[in-house]
């Protein structure tokens, strides 16, 4: 059985609640202690637990949840659940984590486009016909533009660009044995180095992952208020259907707990969960949640 972990939401302390048996792997005392310990206070997790969410809507007295929904399939699925347990679906607020980013930004900067990936690979290619800053000739760069792409977005998700996790990536890339080490910062180079291309190449924001680190950065900035502004009617987010997490999200959470009381839900999937929520922690002691490496 896989360990389900959720606060409760009006508990007096840090209790942490078993819904069903743990697995060996999580029957330490681990993951509690680091649960209890680390996570801000109005976090709240819930691994495999489908019907939290529902319960949730059967409950509420008062003010909207904002669900951010990665995928389109998480929020028809939900959709229907609601329909099936003859619920009202005006009480949830569904929303891709770019959108809601989008609303989060200063109004100086929502008219700003991003640029898609279509014309990213375009522009890639015209990086690699003049062999802008790329070293070609080392072995694990690749010569195709969709690969090249690949790398970048795959870093992006991991880092977000934040200039902790890049330092994370870099020593870690270090301490393996030869020739991976060398491989590994290599491949790390070439997502800086396309990325810091593309955006001196286009007035526009390289992808819409830009949004919501844009979106963190205000948050802080204005100590939450730009989300009251957006969501005046918004009592509690919920981040749904994760199997895994990017930085950018995590950042994005992190933000919003940092500056609001506002509850926050993150609802993981089964099978990957329990070793997820174990990594929580460490995902959000970063400083300055969606702070990147580039200039602008």
């Amino acid at each position: 059985m896989i360990n389900v972990t959720i606060r409760e939401e009006q508990a007096a302390d840090d209790e942490i609640l078993h819904l069903t048996l743990p697995t060996p792997a999580d029957s330490d005392q681990l993951m509690e202690r680091t649960l209890q310990t680390q996570l801000p206070r109005n976090l709240m997790l819930h691994v495999g637990h489908e019907e939290t969410l529902i319960e949730r809507v059967r409950q509420s007295s008062g003010g909207k949840e904002l669900v951010l929904v990665p995928v389109e399939l998480h929020r028809r699925n939900i959709q229907r659940r609601l329909r099936e347990s003859q619920l009202p679906k005006d009480s949830l607020k569904f929303a891709d984590p770019s959108e809601v980013g989008k609303k989060l930004i200063p109004d100086d900067q929502r008219s700003v486009a991003a640029i898609d990936r279509i014309d990213r690979l375009s522009m890639i290619q015209s990086l690699l016909a003049k062999n802008n800053g790329l070293e070609l000739d080392k072995p694990m760069i690749p010569s195709a533009p969709q690969e090249i792409e690949q790398i970048r977005t795959v870093v992006e998700s991991v880092t977000g660009f934040h200039p902790e996790r890049l330092e994370t990536f870099h020593e870690t890339a270090e301490g393996l044995p030869s020739p991976i080490d060398i491989d590994s910062t290599e491949i790390l180079e070439v997502a800086e180095t396309v990325e810091r291309s593309l955006r001196q190449d286009t007035e526009k924001v390289v992808s819409d992952v830009e949004f919501v680190r844009c979106a963190s950065r205000n948050l802080l900035r204005t100590n939450g208020s730009c989300l009251e502004a957006a969501f005046p009617d918004v009592g509690r987010i919920s981040l749904v259907g994760v199997s895994s997490l990017p930085a950018a999200h995590i950042d994005l959470l992190h933000a919003i707990l940092e500056a609001t009381q506002v509850p926050v839900h993150i609802h993981f999937r089964r099978g990957t969960g329990s070793y997820l929520s174990r990594r929580l922690p460490e995902l959000l002691n970063v400083i300055e949640p969606g702070t990147v490496v580039f200039d602008s």
